[in-house]
């Protein structure tokens, strides 16, 4: 149960900087069909975490705790890294205009390999309950994009949300250095 807690805190500060919120706005502002672009989004979200979640479920059987706990150190630390990233403006673009199959397609391949899901994969290596990290990665993922969908994509500009997102990235990244130094039984 420990994994659905990590995996939504997890989740939730690698994803502080609303990159999947506001392309997500940008998308059902674009598209008539809002419902069924919100079901892709998730559907394809949820698709990418559990097969993270199984992966790292299979890793867990294969690997050591030690190297599970640096897989974790290693998520960790790019999703800090990710936040730190300069975000460039994405536009709806031809996902607009896709059709619904092309659409799940677009949003299934571009979510392939997310921090989100590398977050869950290791989290799920370090556990075992793939599901479990599926989930809570799916729950933090889900209430990181909400203000963004709320407020809309000019939220990321303001000075609260950068200091939410440098926040975010300071905490994923003592996180990580934690967790590397509990890899190496530099501390308990």
């Amino acid at each position: 149960m420990d994994a659905i807690m990590f995996a939504l805190v997890a989740v939730l500060l690698a994803n502080a900087d609303g990159r999947s919120g506001i392309a997500l706005a940008q998308l059902l502002a674009a598209r008539r069909d809002r419902r069924v672009t919100v079901g892709i989004a998730f559907g394809a979200f949820l698709a990418n975490a559990l097969v993270a979640a199984l992966a790292g479920a299979i890793a867990n059987r294969m690997i050591g705790p030690g190297i599970a706990a640096l897989f974790v150190a290693l998520a960790l630390l790019s999703g800090a890294a990710a936040l730190l990233w300069p975000m460039k403006a994405e536009t709806a673009g031809r996902l607009a205009n896709a059709s619904t199959a092309e659409l799940a397609v677009q949003m299934l391949a571009r979510q392939f390999g997310d921090r989100s899901h590398f977050l869950i994969g290791a989290l799920a290596a370090t556990s075992g309950a793939g599901q479990w990290a599926a989930a809570g990665g799916l729950v933090g993922w889900t209430l990181a994009m909400f203000p963004f969908l709320a407020f809309g994509p000019a939220l990321a500009d303001r000075r609260a949300a950068r200091l939410t997102r440098w926040t975010a990235a300071a905490i994923l990244a003592l996180w990580s250095i934690r967790t590397a130094l509990g890899a190496f039984g530099l501390i308990g």
